[in-house]
């Protein structure tokens, strides 16, 4: 019985063996570009954006491929081909636009009838990036705000002398506190976008209990950059030892 050989074009074998994109990015470098981090995952893919924020522009794309090398090839190819498109250009792309830029020769495939399924992970992935990118936005500029300001380092006396007065203030002083912060720092960005945040109580000086409203509400990543990000900033302007617990 003879063995069928699994041919893949010159283009993808390239693309899978020598990838330029592979790689991560990290808030951090978002924020000192001034620009949003969007990621999404994806069975064995996960794609990481940098978006110019005043045009929905993407910067610059990597990705992580866990699998093998027709998922590099895809995560590659797709890397590329959005570099420079807006959000909503970029997440029409189907698996098949992938497929096509990989052929040699525009009648023959790219990959072997029994890799093609997995072209059907592009409109997954870029599924999650749309739904993801409000928050991303939202998170950039508010990231923008804080870094515009300058945030003044305490010392271990003055922060000992913060703890005790936080400590002895009342919940409802404490939430006043903590809203006065959100509403210059973070309720802005947020509001942009349709979404909010509202402060439900505070649990031993410590355990801040917040509800997302609004776009934020539906949004699964709101869980996940942008609660870390609002803790980081209470933890910065009012407590240092405040955690930031969403109400689910």
């Amino acid at each position: 019985m003879s063995v069928v050989e699994e041919k893949f074009s010159a283009k993808f074998e390239s693309a899978a063996s020598q990838p330029k994109n592979r790689g991560a990015y990290y808030q951090e470098e978002a924020a000192e570009k001034g620009m949003a981090l969007v990621e999404a995952k994806f069975k064995d893919m996960k794609l990481y954006w940098l978006v110019d924020v005043e045009e929905d522009r993407i910067y610059s794309a990597k990705f992580f491929a866990y699998g093998g090398k027709v998922s590099v090839g895809i995560c590659e190819t797709l890397c590329g081909m959005v570099k420079g498109l807006t959000i909503a250009e970029a997440c029409s792309l189907l698996g098949a636009d992938i497929e096509r830029a990989l052929r040699d020769d525009p009648e023959i495939p790219a990959v072997p009838e029994s890799k093609k399924l997995a072209f059907g992970n592009v409109p997954e992935l870029l599924k999650i990036i749309s739904e993801n990118y409000t928050s991303a936005k939202a998170l950039a500029a508010a990231s923008q705000s804080i870094k515009e300001s300058d945030v003044k380092p305490v010392s271990l006396k003055e922060l000992t002398m913060q703890e005790q007065a936080w400590l002895n203030l009342s919940e409802e002083d404490q939430i006043q506190q903590i809203d006065i912060v959100l509403d210059e720092k973070i309720r802005p960005a947020l509001m942009q976008d349709g979404g909010n945040v509202a402060v439900q109580e505070v649990v031993d000086g410590e355990k801040v209990i917040v509800q997302y409203q609004g776009a934020c509400g539906s949004c699964g990543s709101s869980l996940g950059a942008t609660l870390s990000f609002m803790e980081k900033i209470l933890r910065e302007n009012v407590y240092n030892d405040l955690q930031v617990v969403p109400n689910m």
